[in-house]
């Protein structure tokens, strides 16, 4: 990756934030897309999760871990910080979180994975028209959203709703916080809601009539992606060079991760592998249809993220290299590399948080068929990896449909990053020529590249200095393996479809 010594950074500077599901980062890039060395920070937190499903974070202890990252950040700046005229930030999505009449949580963070109200939505694909909420807002309903989030928190929390004066993003809290007023959503933020009219770019309104909610305990959509200004007088105080700095308002992770990615106006499918995993592509929008099996995300006036996406990605193989004690992720490789594609005979769900895309059940649960007594360790690890390519590959057939012939693919982060024979396997599984992105922190570089682009300071995306990668180009016999493989990886899926926790059963 593209990196530049502080001394030879080229003005302005910007300040990416990338708020993630395991940590906050805070790093300087430069007006040319690279990373200024020895400027980034890195501040650990844990999501906290519950037995029946519930996955959330604390609101202000996630921020204090931003800000913590920023502190470090700035000092690393020295001289340089007033060079700094932008901050660019990527949240995790999708995100919310209630907040009382003065800006303070009084629920915790709910994320993406929280899957406590799938229930809710089973009632609700009942009672609603699902085929039009999908085209509506581009998203299926799905326990991922907000829709069923809502009903949930009505039925089992009816005394901490009333508390709630609006609801918003983990973003538009952090920035409350720091400038000390309600400021505005960025599209891509609102759109992971499964609230957004992927059309109008304004909350839906036949959604929220069906919730009984209003507008206005929504966040307010800036679709022109404008920055705030003016810290509020103690963080002014505390970041001086930051007070009247351009901060744009947070962005999905995924678009960040794609721009951070693939820094082009052509159309390129980023496979992103990290906690989770993706496949995303952006695109002219609004399109026309949404492809069963997808999303679309709207993320300007003529611009879409088209895509799938894994709640159990990299951390799905984790779960298993914790459970028969293989180690940490960097000697993976060594572990399966000799090891023959689905050689092993287990076939895995990789469903730990339910299923987002392409089949979008929110009560799948994980499952390993195919056990012997002489199944071992290394074999269920190349399992998991082979599963999650399979559901991978799945959303990639959906999406290449939509796309011209001479789209490219990446595959970027820390999954790939650390395993040549994951990257090799997605390569052989796809049958199309990939390359291996050099981007060390693709998301934190599309954070701070969203924000030149908006500042103004450089004239596109693609106008700045490409990374490149390694190319790899695909097995057929590994893909004809991998293919069959699929097909009876699908066949476990439709026989446990409606399983469920069957704790729950009769």
């Amino acid at each position: 990756m593209s990196r530049v010594k502080l001394a030879d950074a080229a003005s302005p500077l910007v300040l990416s934030l990338d708020i993630g599901s395991s940590s906050a980062r805070a790093a300087l890039y430069d007006v040319r897309g690279r990373r200024v060395r020895k400027t980034g920070a890195k501040v650990e937190h844990r999501f906290l999760s519950t037995t029946d499903g519930g996955v959330t974070a604390d609101a202000a202890t996630l921020a204090d871990c931003v800000v913590e990252a920023i502190d470090e950040t700035m000092a690393r700046a020295e001289t340089r910080a007033d060079d700094i005229a932008a901050v660019g930030c990527s949240v995790f999505a999708s995100s919310v979180v209630g907040v009382d009449a003065a800006g303070e949580a009084v629920t915790p963070v709910y994320t993406y994975a929280d899957v406590r109200n799938a229930a809710d939505t089973a009632a609700l694909r009942d009672e609603w028209d699902v085929a039009a909420l999908y085209d509506r807002t581009g998203c299926p309903l799905h326990a991922s959203y907000l829709a069923p989030r809502f009903r949930w928190m009505a039925r089992t929390q009816p005394e901490l709703l009333e508390r709630v004066h609006r609801w918003i993003s983990f973003g538009e809290f952090l920035y409350g916080r720091l400038f000390d007023h309600a400021c505005g959503l960025g599209v891509s933020a609102a759109a992971w809601s499964g609230l957004l009219d992927r059309r109008s770019m304004g909350w839906d309104r036949t959604t929220l009539d069906a919730l009984g909610l209003e507008a206005d305990v929504l966040g307010r959509i800036d679709t022109a992606n404008a920055p705030v200004r003016g810290l509020a007088p103690a963080w002014a105080e505390r970041w001086p060079d930051l007070a009247e700095a351009a901060w744009f308002p947070a962005v999905g992770d995924g678009v960040a991760s794609n721009v951070g990615t693939a820094a082009t106006d052509a159309p390129e499918v980023v496979v992103n592998l990290g906690t989770s995993a993706a496949v995303r592509a952006i695109v002219p929008g609004p399109v026309a249809e949404v492809p069963q099996g997808l999303w679309e995300y709207r993320i300007s006036p003529d611009r879409s993220l088209l895509g799938g996406a894994l709640t159990d990605g990299g951390n799905m193989v984790r779960w298993v290299a914790e459970l028969t004690d293989l180690g940490p992720s960097k000697g993976w490789d060594a572990m399966v590399e000799e090891l023959p594609p689905d050689g092993h005979g287990v076939t895995l769900l990789p469903f730990l948080s339910g299923e987002r895309s392409p089949g979008w059940d929110d009560q799948a649960r994980a499952t390993i068929h195919g056990l012997r007594r002489n199944t071992r360790a290394e074999e269920m690890l190349l399992a998991g990896m082979e599963a999650v390519t399979y559901r991978l590959t799945r959303i990639y057939n959906l999406l290449s449909a939509e796309l011209p012939s001479a789209h490219s693919v990446t595959l970027s982060g820390g999954g790939f990053r650390r395993s040549r024979v994951w990257a090799q396997m997605v390569t052989d599984a796809f049958g199309r020529p990939a390359t291996r992105s050099a981007a060390v922190e693709a998301t934190s570089r599309g954070a701070a590249l969203w924000a030149l682009a908006h500042l103004g300071a450089i004239e596109s995306w693609a106008a700045v200095e490409p990374l490149g990668g390694e190319t790899l180009e695909p097995g057929a016999a590994n893909g004809a393996v991998y293919r069959a493989a699929m097909e009876r990886q699908e066949r476990l899926y439709r026989r446990m479809a409606g399983a469920g926790d069957l704790r729950d059963g009769e």
